[in-house]
Parts: structure tokens; sequence; C-alpha cells
């Protein structure tokens, strides 16, 4: 519920599914950060126990910022055909949805799921009357800029030293 609002984001796709988020999803959670950040980190020269530790480090990090930052957003798993590949974390306010956080298995990109999600809380965010989607997206990750440039969000400007904050209308 948001201000009294269900929630209702309906991916198009039946195999594809949004729940929320548990505590039996923590190791998932802490999986696909490992998916998705390894191999950044291995680019670097980490590896061994120190990459490990680097990893570790980066998400217990980044959970307690997301916390802080954002303690009401919503977490969601997406499933397909019941299994976990990625998770979203959304932050709902009246008159805008932040995107905190998209990612999915590294097996499950380019197969459509983040254009439906994207799709799908666009569609939501029309049908309840909110006025834009936002996110940040690291400036060096130019395959994710270039996926919200093509699925309709536009560069609104710099958010700190490392991110590019973005914008897309719904309506």
């Amino acid at each position: 519920m948001i201000d009294g609002v269900a929630l209702d984001i309906v991916l198009d796709d039946p195999a594809l599914r949004l729940r929320a988020a548990g505590p039996i999803d923590a190791p998932f959670i802490r999986h696909l950060f490992e998916g998705t950040r390894t191999g950044q980190f291995a680019a670097m020269g980490l590896s061994g126990p120190i990459l490990d530790q680097v990893i570790a480090q980066q998400f217990s990090s980044q959970t307690a910022g997301y916390a802080a930052q954002f303690p009401d957003a919503l977490s969601l798993i997406v499933t397909r055909n019941g299994t976990a590949i990625g998770r979203l974390l959304l932050h709902c306010a009246s008159e805008r949805w932040h995107i905190v956080d998209i990612a999915l298995l590294p097996a499950d990109c380019g197969r459509g799921a983040g254009t439906k999600i994207i799709d799908a809380l666009a569609a939501s965010a029309r049908q309840q009357g909110i006025a834009a989607l936002t996110l940040t997206v690291l400036a060096s990750n130019v395959a994710a800029r270039r996926f919200y440039l093509r699925h309709g969000f536009v560069e609104t400007g710099r958010a700190g030293d490392a991110h590019i904050a973005m914008r897309r209308d719904p309506a």
C-alpha cells in the first residue's frame, strides 16, 4: 500500500512476477549482489579471500546505505516461473517513484525482464497519477545508461561525483 492505494505492478509476461521480499530471501539477495559485482572487482585485479572480503564489505555498506536513505522502500523479488532471478528496490512517494536498485542475475540479463519491469512500473505509475520515475546510475555504467535512455529516461544531471540522475515521465 502506498498512501492507501495498492501498488499494482503487472508484468506483461505470465512467467515473470514481482513479490514482496522477506527474510528468507536474504541469501538470494546476497547471491545476486555477488553475481552482479564480482566481475567489476575482479577486473580491478582482486581475487580470492581479498575479493570475498571486498564483496562482503560492499554488500553490507550498500544494504545499510539503502536502509538509511530509503527506510520505507519496497523490496521486491523478480521471479521467472517461480525462480528468483532479480530484485527491485522501489521508493514510492506521492509524486514520484524512485528506483533505488534493480538487478537481475547475469544469466537473466538481455532476456527482456528488465524491459518488462520498467514498462510495468511506468504503466502502474501512470495509472496512479505519479509524475515521474527517477533513478541514479553509475556514470561509468554505460550499458545501464543506454538501457534507461532506450526506455524513455533522460539524464537530468549529476548525483554526486559518480552517478547520473535520470527521470522518466510516465504520462
